[in-house]
């Protein structure tokens, strides 16, 4: 069987189940038409992505946890390197240096914190605390923690910020 009529057939299918279930079509053909996308996909997609995401949250979740660490800081990331302005590249740059040291240690630590209840909820909150523009939890480590017992040790001086 082509592709093609394979895909149709798939989209019929899922269609013809979604036609008895109105409550169900009748928003998902809302946001069918919002996003541009054919109403079969977008269940297609969720009937995948659910057990996936369920299987890394019940067996550790690294996975699903690392995107949420990795995927919007870089896109943000890659949106401050090309703005003009300076505080952003900031506050990214340090987001960047505590998620590192907080890989760093958690990797040799990996056999004790599997033992705390909720580890990987938990984690994915103090990552998206430390990511999120409003709490800005990086700067708050980094002030607390990297500034005054990291910088010392490696011989640098606070000094005014360079203009480039």
């Amino acid at each position: 069987m082509a592709p093609n009529k394979t895909i149709e057939t798939m989209k019929e299918k899922v269609n013809g189940v979604l036609s008895k279930y109105p409550v169900i079509d009748e928003p998902l053909q809302k946001v069918s038409e919002n996003l541009k996308i054919d109403k079969a996909f977008i269940v297609i997609a969720i009937a995948v992505a659910v057990p996936i995401i369920l299987y890394h949250l019940y067996t550790g979740g690294s996975l699903v946890i690392d995107l949420i660490g990795f995927l919007y800081p870089v896109y943000a990331s890659i949106k401050a390197i090309e703005s003009p302005a300076d505080g952003d590249d900031t506050l990214w740059l340090t987001y960047w240096l505590v998620f590192s040291f907080f890989k760093i240690i958690e990797g040799p630590a990996d056999f004790l914190l599997h033992y705390i209840p909720f580890y990987q909820p938990i984690k994915a909150a103090f990552l998206v605390w430390c990511y999120y523009p409003k709490t800005q939890g990086a700067k708050v480590i980094y002030a607390s923690v990297v500034k005054p017992y990291l910088v010392p040790h490696l011989g640098l001086k606070a000094a005014a910020k360079k203009e480039d």
